[in-house]
């Protein structure tokens, strides 16, 4: 029995001293930041890898890169690109692996860029066996940019941040404040892909052309297309943004899909309005027409009091499709200078400004029937709970009807707060 009892004890320690030999050190490893996915040339896909420069961190000033008065070099470069072309995506992981000199880690990936030439075509191959390895986060972003994915890699520039990973975090988290992106990680966008009530959607990335903002058109944007004069805050997409600025890469609006396949676009305007159906909207700045004064403007802190109601009926094969989405607002510029803050008058603002997000809404609505022909924003959830079991679900076939909905939306907007000023008072000329 004591010699039994030696042997469980020696095997024990063994296991417990052997716990390392599995090990991998940090310095052994090349930690790949973020990856994108283009059409190859030669062969199926062209990888693009950022791969992080841990020695650029502790430098003075960290960033990506910067110019002393001199006009040279200050800090080195935080990351390093290279591109490669490959039959799968784990094949290209191997033929990088030949000729750096550290083992590529994913596990630290915060993003992956897919161009929407491969999107277009169905990209569930790709995601599936992205999703299936034990590399990646699940909370890795999925982005498709309106052009190529190896531009939009190389033309990042970490302006503000000493980490590469900060600066995605950051970037793709603004829809909180912004409105204009939305929360598209993988396993999101993988549950939704294979769902029968919901389409996926991510968010779009791109690289603006214009150099100087002189340069810029407003015929880049679809203000004309909403029936407006000119172009408000978040008429258009990325890649057509009217900035100037070092970092050419932006992030605004949403890329639909009708399982992994690419359909259509969003702008960032539209992006308010997604966020605000599928109840994920915070809070933003939004810009209203004055309802008295022509071609002046009334800006509004807006964010979303409750979560939308949303109810689904069907009248033969088509879905009747009601939707209530309460608002709360904060006044922050009157540019007409007209008291709203009176309590008459108020009311007045409160109506133009709810009959402006509906008819945007209704607009969106319709596109992503007639154009997109899918479901993005849940609507099959409301009808799903009705079946009883998931074949009589599936057979119904949700996606098929959506596309002949019909809606009645309802738009609840209080204005709460006048900001600091109680009254507004016209100036003195």
């Amino acid at each position: 029995m004591k010699k039994l009892f030696l042997l469980i004890l020696i095997f024990m320690l063994c296991c417990f001293l052997s716990s390392c030999y599995d090990r991998a050190e940090i310095d052994d490893q090349a930690f790949v930041i973020a990856f994108g996915l283009d059409k190859g040339k030669t062969n199926f896909l062209r990888m693009t890898f950022q791969i992080a420069v841990p020695s650029a961190f502790g430098q003075e000033g960290g960033g990506s890169s910067g110019e002393s008065g001199e006009g040279k070099e200050k800090h080195p470069k935080s990351v390093t690109i290279t591109t490669i072309e490959s039959p799968t995506v784990y094949s290209g992981f191997n033929i990088v692996n030949t000729y750096v000199s550290k083992q590529l880690n994913l596990s630290h990936t915060k993003v992956l860029i897919i161009s929407s030439e491969l999107a277009k075509e169905n990209m569930g191959m790709y995601i599936n066996a992205i999703h299936r390895g034990r590399e990646f986060r699940n909370t890795m972003y999925i982005c498709v940019c309106d052009g190529s994915a190896e531009e939009y890699l190389k033309n990042v520039n970490f302006v503000l941040d000493i980490s590469p990973s900060k600066f995605y975090e950051e970037t793709f988290a603004s829809h909180r404040y912004t409105s204009f992106t939305a929360n598209t990680q993988l396993i999101q966008f993988i549950s939704r892909a294979k769902s029968k009530s919901i389409n996926p959607v991510a968010i779009l990335v791109g690289v603006d052309r214009i150099e100087k903002l002189d340069d810029y058109s407003k015929e880049n944007t679809n203000y004309k297309e909403k029936g407006r004069e000119n172009y408000f805050g978040g008429d258009f997409a990325a890649g057509n943004i009217p900035k100037e600025y070092k970092n050419k890469t932006s992030a605004m609006g949403l890329a639909v899909f009708d399982g992994a396949k690419m359909v259509g676009m969003m702008d960032g305007a539209e992006t308010r309005y997604y966020l605000m159906l599928t109840g994920e909207y915070d809070y933003s700045y939004v810009t209203v027409p004055d309802p008295v004064v022509e071609n002046k403007f009334v800006l509004l802190n807006v964010k979303q009091s409750r979560k939308p109601r949303h109810n689904v009926v069907m009248e033969g094969d088509t879905p009747k499709i009601s939707v209530k989405i309460m608002l709360e607002a904060d006044i922050l510029s009157i540019q007409s200078g007209i008291n709203y803050e009176d309590p008459e008058k108020v009311e007045e603002l409160e109506t133009a400004s709810e009959e402006f997000f509906k008819k945007d809404i209704v607009r969106l609505l319709e596109k992503t029937t007639k154009v997109f022909k899918s479901d993005i924003f849940g609507f099959g959830k409301s009808m799903k709970w009705k079946f009883l079991t998931q074949k009589e679900w599936d057979e119904f076939s949700w996606h098929d009807k959506y596309p002949n909905a019909q809606f009645d939306i309802e738009v609840d907007l209080k204005i709460r707060r006048p900001g600091l000023i109680l009254r507004t008072a016209q100036f003195e000329n």
